[in-house]
């Protein structure tokens, strides 16, 4: 087959011409420009929060250590926050993910860690693959129902019109003219998405960097995939309306349907009781502590930090030092829990990026999150940050802690900085091998369809 390039040039014309194409890409240009500024203002509001984070810790700090004025360390360090904050990556307008739903600022005191990490549910990916229209919610929902509109008749009306004898008077033959159309849409399709895209490029300032060629690939794979996927439906020789049922129903299907079944089968096989029980171990750890002897608990923070086992903790009244082993014991007491976990919520990621092989909307989104670090693995490596951090304060505070020194006499501003996870650039091989993979497959369906449907319109027409 060869592209005649009169032919295409009147279809050309007569498709631009066409209400469908303007209209659908009005309505889709407007949808992303509120999807850019959605987006802009949700990332941009988490930013200037985390901006103010400094002067309020800053503030925060100078009320406590004016109320402990003349009290110990032990006693003025049960009462502040140390606050951290997760940064927005660059790419983060573009698909916000799951920061609207995970804190994107913790903060924690000198208390047992575990239960204060847990603001918000740690959410299976698959069931918030829905979210926010940002500009990746146009791409991955709305522009699929574009490439519908301007693909669901380019056989059919031509059969119901009955102009197929036309058509082959100025053309070679059936498939060339069939070619000609379908590349028109393409180029159409590809020429709205590139506009789009670098409307979002210059809109939310990303940077020409090579994580914003990843998602402009990923976003030019996932449309291609669309555009195969239809024309293996419109070659089956059926009606336009039937094209169309049956493309929108499997728009419903891969994009809501699909994800809320593979959601219950990703909670079925990968319980996670380790999140309640994390904390319920936690606190047990930490309350019992307070009707049992003190040595035993001593013990367990000594086998970690055997340099204050020199100072004295009287068993028969209370002393800071017992207090902040007990919350460090309640933090041992879980730990397994805790790692338990992290471990599941890692292999429901992974049971998650799996299923997304069989999905190609599944698995743009998620590169796409992966991508703007928003996903539940990026807001893990934050949860660990955080941790980390902890640890940090508390051994810091230890020494001040075990001497009894007096809340004035130390620098409440000299704690080790929190730092937050840089930008982790994750593999997106798997998931766009996937998208490949459906789209060479549809070709050679698509192909083969077609060999066997051309040959019936030109034996109807002959005939």
């Amino acid at each position: 087959m060869k592209i005649n390039q009169k032919v295409l040039f009147l279809e050309t014309r007569n498709f631009l011409l066409g209400k469908t194409v303007l209209i659908g890409a009005i309505c889709l240009i407007l949808f992303g420009i509120y999807g850019f500024y959605h987006g802009s203002q949700v990332i941009d509001r988490q930013q200037k929060t985390i901006g103010s984070v400094p002067l309020v810790q800053k503030n925060h700090l100078q009320q406590i250590v004016a109320h402990g004025k003349g009290k110990m360390v032990g006693t003025t360090a049960y009462y502040p926050f140390f606050y951290t904050a997760n940064p927005a990556s660059p790419w983060a307008k573009f698909s916000i993910g799951q920061r609207d739903i995970n804190p994107f600022t913790l903060k924690v005191k000198m208390l047992a860690i575990e239960g204060q990490l847990y603001d918000s549910e740690l959410t299976n990916p698959l069931t918030l693959l829905v979210g926010n229209l940002d500009a990746s919610f146009v791409f991955i929902f709305l522009f699929p129902l574009l490439i519908i509109a301007f693909m669901y008749n380019v056989i059919s009306e031509e059969q119901e019109n009955g102009v197929w004898k036309m058509v082959l008077t100025s053309s070679e033959s059936i498939s060339e003219a069939i070619l000609n159309k379908l590349f028109v849409r393409l180029a159409i399709i590809f020429i709205i998405s590139i506009v789009l895209f670098l409307a979002s490029v210059l809109y939310l300032k990303l940077p020409l960097s090579f994580p914003t060629f990843r998602i402009w690939l990923v976003t030019t794979l996932y449309l291609f995939f669309w555009f195969v996927l239809s024309v293996i439906v419109i070659s089956a020789g059926k009606s336009s309306s039937f094209n169309a049922t049956v493309l929108v129903s499997i728009w419903i299907f891969l994009c809501i349907l699909f994800p809320g079944i593979a959601n219950v089968f990703v909670n079925n096989s990968i319980p996670v009781p380790e999140a309640a029980e994390t904390a319920i171990k936690q606190r047990e750890g930490y309350h019992e502590k307070w009707d049992q002897p003190k040595k035993p608990t001593m013990e367990k923070f000594y086998a970690a930090y055997p340099q204050y086992r020199k100072y004295p903790v009287p068993e028969d009244k209370y002393s800071p030092g017992w207090y902040y082993a007990m919350q460090f014991s309640g933090d041992l007491e879980s730990a397994n829990s805790s790692e338990k976990l992290f471990q599941k919520l890692d292999q429901r990621q992974e049971l998650s990026e799996n299923i997304a092989g069989f999905n190609p909307v599944i698995a743009a989104q998620q590169l796409l999150n992966k991508i703007a670090n928003t996903d539940l693995t990026s807001h893990i490596r934050h949860l660990k940050s955080v941790k980390t951090h902890h640890k940090q304060i508390r051994e810091y505070f230890y020494p001040f802690i075990f001497v009894e020194t007096p809340t004035e006499d130390i620098r409440w501003d000299s704690y080790p900085a929190y730092k937050p996870e840089s930008y982790f650039a994750d593999s997106i091989t798997n998931g766009i091998l996937a998208i490949i993979l459906w789209s060479a497959l549809g070709l050679v369906i698509s192909y083969l369809m077609f060999q066997r449907n051309f040959i019936q319109i030109k034996d109807t027409q002959n005939a």
